[in-house]
């Protein structure tokens, strides 16, 4: 069955074209800001912000760390996204949280320039994410192509980048953006689609698994659309594949420390 329409709705789509000149406009407010981390920092609350307005509310998004049960860590994200129906956080302070790996679903990663460092950090970071052992002995994987169902051990965890620029020039925009990426990915010797989308807005998206991209042209807020619509769609699939974190992993085992009172 065909999915989607020719012709997207209209006021579905003038709902994500009103969020995403907000973005915009939020990201000019920042730039008055001298320190890059500033700048970053309200940028990432923006997009932050957006899905907390455009997702189901037992989504929780967050800025911090994700950890699995052998005390591997993700190091600091932007975004994550986490089921609050399968656990909540570990602990939070100043803004940030530590979730189980079991919850985590989505890392959003934001840039304000798109740039060869940037896209590098970006896969140092996915391979922190697919080095996290949920439920114990699970791992993240890649999408699959071929039909096929996953092995039971196996989740996704659906890791996008979103800039708001880029440092590379319009012409043949998709293709040096994509060869950069597999540059950063050899640099970590990791398969180029750890990262599952490439944002960046009013210049195109990428889904690097596939080596295909938009380019916006006259429908500038397709591409945003298509962004939004690939991150829930992901996150409506991934959710029924998760159960509640068995927090007994996260503890001792041992029984020997137990007495009988009577």
């Amino acid at each position: 069955m065909a999915r989607g329409k020719k012709i997207p709705s209209k006021i579905f789509k003038k709902i994500l074209t009103e969020a995403k000149d907000q973005l915009s406009l939020d990201a000019n407010k920042a730039s008055v800001f001298k320190h890059r981390g500033i700048r970053g920092d309200r940028r990432a609350a923006a997009i932050a912000s957006f899905f907390r307005d455009h997702l189901p509310e037992r989504f929780c998004v967050a800025q911090g760390e994700a950890m699995d049960c052998h005390d591997n860590q993700s190091g600091q994200l932007d975004i994550l996204i986490y089921d609050s129906h399968a656990s909540a956080a570990i602990t939070s302070s100043d803004d940030n949280v530590l979730v189980p790996a079991d919850a985590l679903i989505a890392v959003i990663e934001v840039k304000s320039i798109l740039t060869q460092d940037e896209l590098d950090k970006c896969y140092a970071s996915a391979s922190k994410i697919r080095k996290l052992r949920p439920y114990k002995k699970g791992r993240f994987v890649s999408a699959r192509h071929d039909g096929g169902n996953s092995p039971k051990d196996a989740y996704r965890c659906l890791f996008v980048v979103f800039a708001y620029e880029t440092n590379l020039g319009e012409g043949n925009w998709l293709k040096k953006e994509f060869a950069r990426l597999q540059k950063a990915a050899d640099i970590h010797k990791v398969d180029v689609d750890f990262i599952d989308l490439i944002m960046v807005l009013n210049r195109g998206i990428i889904r690097p698994d596939s080596e295909k991209g938009k380019i916006e042209t006259v429908n500038v807020e397709e591409t945003f659309l298509d962004f939004y619509l690939n991150v829930i769609n992901f996150l409506n699939r991934e959710l029924p594949r998760r159960q509640p974190v068995d927090w007994q992993i996260y503890g001792s085992r041992s029984s020997k420390d137990w007495v009988k009172t009577t």
